[in-house]
């Protein structure tokens, strides 16, 4: 028994830390690099990529523009959720030190929603309530846009996220991407 008791004890020692938060809330997010593909459950893979290409004309800046590409590989019948507004209360946000820096505009672009898949520019709003739900086939993407004063121009800036994969296991991730 006291063998038992300490090969459990040395197996939790030793194992690597899980990032999946079923459901719980903590503190401990995954680092990753940009361009590293992470997996959601069983079925689905993302990663989050600087973009480089301007793909919200119109949209009113106060400072520079940073763009984030969150990009999607699944199954035929794929599902994540997050909560997305221009305040506190968003999943997804970047950060300057301790300062947190909300998105104000969203594109989602997933060929499989057909006809509905618009690639319409949404600017976020406080009154946005924020809860997403993406249900996707194969692959898509989300493309944010940020709003950076000059003096949180100056690297590092850290992207941060939190998404939950749904369907066949309902499980939330969180994430950290040092140096986007």
């Amino acid at each position: 028994m006291k063998r038992l008791i300490l090969f459990v004890a040395m197996a939790a020692i030793l194992s690597p830390a899980v990032y999946s938060q079923g459901g719980q809330t903590t503190d401990s997010s995954r680092q990753v690099k940009s361009n590293e593909w992470i997996q959601l459950g069983k079925t689905i893979n993302m990663r989050v990529i600087r973009g480089s290409k301007i793909l919200f004309p119109g949209v009113k800046l106060k400072g520079s523009p940073i763009f984030a590409l969150l990009e999607f590989d699944g199954g035929k019948n794929s599902s994540v959720s997050y909560k997305l507004t221009p305040d506190a209360k968003s999943d997804i946000y970047l950060m300057k030190g301790e300062q947190k820096i909300f998105p104000v505009a969203v594109m989602e672009d997933f060929p499989s929603w057909g006809e509905d898949n618009d690639k319409e520019v949404e600017v976020l709003t406080p009154k946005d309530i924020g809860d997403v739900t993406l249900n996707f086939g194969q692959k898509g993407s989300v493309s944010l846009l940020f709003d950076v004063s000059a003096e949180q121009m100056k690297p590092p800036l850290t992207f941060k996220l939190i998404v939950n994969s749904i369907r066949a296991n309902q499980e939330k991730y969180s994430f950290v991407v040092n140096n986007l």
